[in-house]
Parts: structure tokens; sequence; C-alpha cells
């Protein structure tokens, strides 16, 4: 298990990642081995991260599209509904527990109900002098602000993937950091084909590849690899924000996604 989860969508994700994508491994063939590779298990990773989302990402959507339709049935005929048009795989839709899951999931995206005002005032809040900071850059929260530094309830998990909005799940952020980030659940959503990095003090890093690090960052803490035993995200979260990483690196030299990450992991 990758963290400890506290909404439905996160028990749906992990319950793919443990019965399909972390039996996913990339071998070289004729022999060859992956030394040639920046992180031969950062690589591994990403593959079964990337089999996950997607089968993830099929299930959910097909899931919230058909709640109207199917919604009402029973978690063993919802499942076979979902297999019979191929949008949920057959080892899926016949593992009852994975329906259930899968249900709740998407009847919480579909109402999309938000964080009640109380709960929500409280994690905007933040302390006692009403003052908070943005888990992810770090900036100051305050009301009288300018707008990207106002107050916002960000869903840990998000709530159109299934992520409840409960305290659990819930986080103070930047108006900014919240719209940008969006659906972001892995380190493996974001830019990591497309990354070559080389700091410049005139340009601030690419926002996207900041909350991909972060997001490493928060697995990391979250799944126990840090300081061993596993968390939530959210607790994972307060310990270490802000999430985003230093990334003024000043050796002038161009970095590839997975030399980052590995930067990220040294880190500790």
């Amino acid at each position: 298990m990758l963290w400890r989860p506290m909404t439905y969508g996160e028990r749906a994700f992990l319950h793919i990642y443990e019965a399909l994508g972390r039996h996913v491994s990339v071998d070289a063939s004729f022999g060859a081995t992956l030394d040639f590779l920046v992180n031969e298990r950062s690589f591994q990773e990403f593959a079964k991260l990337h089999a996950t989302i997607e089968t993830f990402i099929r299930c959910m959507r097909a899931a919230v599209y058909l709640q109207p339709e199917i919604g009402h049935l029973a978690p063993t005929d919802y499942g076979k509904q979902l297999g019979k048009r191929g949008y949920v795989p057959r080892s899926l839709s016949s593992d009852r527990r994975f329906c259930e899951l899968l249900k709740q999931t998407a009847i919480i995206s579909f109402e999309a109900k938000a964080a009640p005002p109380a709960v929500a005032k409280d994690i905007k809040d933040g302390t006692s002098d009403e003052t908070s900071r943005c888990y992810l850059c770090g900036i100051k929260l305050t009301k009288a602000g300018p707008q990207r530094s106002r107050p916002t309830v960000e869903h840990l998990w998000p709530l159109s993937l299934g992520g409840e909005s409960i305290e659990a799940n819930l986080i103070a952020a930047c108006e900014d950091c919240n719209t940008k980030r969006a659906n972001s659940i892995t380190w493996a959503w974001g830019p990591v084909q497309s990354t070559d990095y080389r700091h410049d003090p005139k340009i601030n890093p690419d926002v996207q590849l900041r909350i991909s690090l972060a997001m490493a960052k928060l697995m990391l803490e979250a799944s126990g690899e840090r300081r061993g035993g596993r968390c939530s995200l959210k607790q994972a979260a307060l310990r270490l924000a802000p999430l985003f990483p230093n990334l003024d690196i000043k050796d002038g030299r161009h970095r590839v996604y997975f030399e980052l990450l590995d930067e990220v992991r040294k880190a500790g």
C-alpha cells in the first residue's frame, strides 16, 4: 500500500494499484539491462503508477457517466454492467470489494458536495489568529490580500475523483496553486517525459513541474519511505509544508525529470 487512504477515491485507486499496477514490470530484451536510465527503480515506479492512473480514470469516468443509469444496482451487478461495456477490466469487474469502492467513488464525484461551511472556515483560518499558509508554495493566506493569496479549501484527493469533503482530506491552499494543481493525484501525472530543466534566475520553474515534484515529496512521506510508517496524505502534507521543492540548482546543467526526482529522494 502506498499510503493510508482517507477517502473512497483513494481506496479505489490503491485497490487497482494492489491488484494490477504494482505487478507491472518493464524489462529490457536480449539480455540487456535498464542501467542506462537515470534511475531504474523510479522508471519502474512510473510504469506502475501510469498503469494504475489510466485504469482508475477509465473506471471512474465511466462510472460517473453511467451513475444515473446503473447507480441503483448492487455492487456485483454494477461491476457486471461496467465490465460488459468494456469500461472496467474483467479482473476488477468481478471483484466485489472494488465494485463497492468504485460505486461509492462515483457517487461522491457525481454529487460533488462541497465541504460544510464550518469545516471550510476552520481549514481556511488555520490558526487562532486566522492566518495560514498554502501547503504547496508556502505563501501566507489572507482574506484582505491580493486574489492569488486568498485562502481556498483544497481536496488532497480531488473531489471529482472521489475525494470526500471531509476534514481529513482538506487543506488550505492559495487560489493559484489550487487551480493549477487541478486533478493531479501522483507525481506520475505531471510532466515526466517533457522535462528538460535548467535553472534560470530570471524565470520561475514551470509550475506543473513543481507540483509534480511536490506530489513526489508527499507520496514519499505518506508511504513511510522517508521515516517509516505509513500515514495519510494530509498528515504528510502538514509535516512537510510547503511542498514545493527548491529548484535553484546553480551548476548550469540541464536535468531530465528522473534526475530531479532523485534529488527530491535524497533531500529526505
